[in-house]
């Protein structure tokens, strides 16, 4: 029997989650392939795996309790990125805060606005000795080429609008998880002519498929990016390994919600772009 979907329905910016009652997660990698070509005709595209935190009691005000490790192309733009977008802070609490934002170039892609079937992309976050990210790993296999990849640590990284270095303090374990297909960002509603797939979730550990994100973790909101995309209904599972399909409505109606997504900011490749316009 499969998992009731949530109430607006597998598609867009709503997905399944995926726990495993509260435990860290880890192991983690996801992977999306492309039975067809996806083919952007608005807004570009964006893969975004979100990662959920418990807000644990002691743990620095920094700590991410809600991770986003994003890869995207915008409208024309032939190159693939890879974004990591963490946030701290509650949604419901309003303390939210944007606290990295970070752009890599993973390759250069065939075509502009398109994704080719055959090609496979990999969202490896990196885990620590005690289960915290402390990075991420990008993969874009083209279909029967060489895989390429970039790779980011997080203390590489400066916190958001300032020139402090992260640390652990901004490092924290993800308890569950959700992957949208959506548009690029900025809350843009992404429309696609073509694409279907699956989506491979595997982890250390055996995980539950859930309506909605669990009451145990902080966040309680998620993309603000929609799309036409759909995903295929699963059973609640109890396995390392979780094997979802996914596509595209044809109508090319993005289904829009939820009424306060949080957006995925304008990233320095597309402030450039508007900049040289």
């Amino acid at each position: 029997m499969s998992v009731a979907p949530p109430s607006q329905g597998l598609g867009s910016n709503f997905n399944y989650f995926l726990a495993d009652g509260g435990n860290a997660i880890t192991g983690l990698n996801v992977e999306i392939t492309f039975a067809e070509p996806l083919i952007s005709t608005e807004n570009g595209f964006g893969f975004q795996l979100n990662g959920y935190a418990q807000e644990l009691a002691g743990a620095p005000s920094t700590t991410p309790n809600w991770q986003q490790y994003v890869v995207f192309s915008q409208p024309g733009d032939k190159t693939l990125y890879g974004i990591i977008d963490n946030w701290s802070g509650t949604v419901p609490a309003g303390t939210y805060a944007q606290i990295i934002n970070d752009e890599s170039t993973i390759t250069t892609l065939p075509k502009a606005n398109q994704i080719p079937a055959g090609a496979v992309i990999n969202i490896v976050p990196t885990f620590s000795s005690s289960n915290v990210i402390t990075g991420i790993t990008y993969i874009y296999t083209p279909p029967g080429g060489q895989a390429v990849s970039s790779s980011v640590t997080l203390t590489s990284l400066d916190v958001y609008d300032s020139n402090k270095r992260i640390t652990s303090a901004y490092e924290s374990p993800i308890s569950a998880l959700t992957l949208n297909i959506v548009g690029d960002y900025n809350g843009n509603d992404g429309v696609f002519s073509s694409g279907s797939g699956t989506i491979v979730y595997t982890a250390a550990q055996p995980l539950t498929v859930l309506t909605n994100e669990p009451s145990y973790t902080a966040f309680q909101d998620g993309t603000g990016e929609t799309a036409n995309t759909v995903y295929g209904k699963l059973p609640a599972s109890n396995s390392k390994t979780i094997t979802q399909t996914w596509g595209i409505d044809t109508s090319g109606r993005p289904n829009v919600g939820p009424a306060v997504g949080v957006k995925l900011p304008l990233p320095p490749s597309a402030k450039k772009i508007q900049q040289d316009q």
